[in-house]
């Protein structure tokens, strides 16, 4: 499943819902920046496709990164904390850096990483950081199951 969206008219967003070759395409107005708050009923009437619990809870998770803007050098450093550049598939999921790095506390503060609690080289002031699932989602730009996660 991928989840997009377009510039719509009068302001408003397409949000798109691929799922293998079948899309559905709904106008959004005035969107919110998260759909947690919608019942399956909604959803469903939006999105027919989304026809299962497992495929509402995956489009909910994927929504709210449609929202997130952050600029291409923070997108990659989150695909070289995942390993992306060097494969097709995701690997790893660490980063160690200054604890007080701008760019990684800046993902850390968008729910997209999380931040260690302990020094990994206190000389350097080095502690590690790693995506969040939302964060490795974000990057793939589709879901992930919670074992492929804990398993990175």
């Amino acid at each position: 499943m991928r989840v997009l969206k377009e510039a719509g008219i009068h302001g408003g967003f397409n949000v798109i819902v691929e799922i293998g070759s079948r899309v559905n395409k709904s106008y959004f107005q005035a969107p919110s920046e998260s759909v947690d708050h919608a019942g399956k009923e909604y959803i469903q009437g939006r999105f027919p496709l989304l026809n299962t619990k497992k495929r509402i809870e995956d489009f909910k998770r994927l929504y709210k990164n449609l929202w997130i803007e952050i600029d291409e050098s923070k997108l990659d450093l989150m695909k070289h904390c995942i390993g992306v550049p060097y494969s097709k598939k995701p690997y790893r999921n660490y980063f160690c850096t200054n604890e007080d790095d701008a760019d990684w506390n800046f993902l850390v503060g968008k729910g997209l990483a999380v931040k260690g609690e302990s020094k990994v080289n206190a000389e350097r002031n080095c502690i590690y950081f790693w995506l969040s699932r939302q964060g490795v989602e974000f990057v793939l730009n589709k879901p992930i199951s919670e074992e492929f996660y804990k398993e990175l």
